[in-house]
């Protein structure tokens, strides 16, 4: 759970600048293209160190003569400090990935492949709602980029209230992307905006994952 990810890259700073070096170096001619993530980003310090790992590789490849492009650097959200903190966040990142499928477990103190505890990762559960809400809210607000990444996102009862929260960009695997397409060609904002007020009204992952899958039978009933 712990030593991993970021973590483990500050601990071995050297190597770290040589993979920030090659993103660089990689990123010539690419403009957009390139973007630089960090994982587990728990404190703004730890991003802020990446800034400055960041200018030491640009500083090196100067020293050089060799040329780079310009690289945004962001953060997977996935831990519920990071959820929390946001704001002050996104003083030093470009855009910013949730990871939902680690964030639920850890915020929910959960192993999702522990059958004793998955049970209580639920993508619907309220707090996971509240959370991801206000994440997306401050970002939207902040007007830095936010996408959403893991099993959640081609959920289409999930896909329905972070549509209605503010997301845009989804990232999911292929197998998901048609029947998502369906439901996004029989689905407004307006919609979606107002399962998710609904939604958020109710107290259980169960009540809330009925009433989505009624809603969305009755919009879309070719996915149902």
């Amino acid at each position: 759970l712990g030593w991993r990810s970021i973590r483990l890259s500050f601990e071995h700073p050297e190597f770290f600048i040589t993979q920030i070096r090659a993103i660089l170096r990689s990123s010539v001619g690419k403009a957009g293209q390139v973007r630089l993530m960090c994982p587990m980003i728990t404190t703004l310090e730890e991003m802020r160190r990446v800034r400055s790992m960041v200018r030491r590789a640009q500083r090196l490849l100067d020293a050089e003569g060799k040329e780079y492009g310009k690289v945004p650097v962001g953060m997977m959200l996935e831990v519920p400090a990071a959820a929390v903190s946001i704001d002050s966040m996104l003083e030093v990142v470009d855009f910013v990935s949730i990871g939902s499928n680690d964030l639920i477990q850890y915020l929910m103190a959960a192993d999702r492949d522990n059958p004793k505890v998955s049970h209580l990762c639920q993508p619907l559960s309220p707090p996971v709602l509240k959370v991801l809400a206000s994440v997306i809210q401050t970002c939207n607000e902040a007007k830095k980029s936010v996408t959403l990444c893991g099993e959640m996102a081609g959920m289409p009862s999930a896909f329905v209230l972070l549509l209605g929260m503010g997301l845009r960009s989804f990232s999911m695997s292929p197998a998901f992307i048609p029947s998502i397409k369906d439901l996004v060609s029989h689905l407004t904002i307006e919609q979606a905006e107002l399962i998710l007020k609904q939604a958020m009204g109710l107290r259980t992952h169960a009540h809330i994952r009925r009433f989505v899958r009624k809603r969305i039978a009755e919009i879309a009933p070719n996915l149902a």
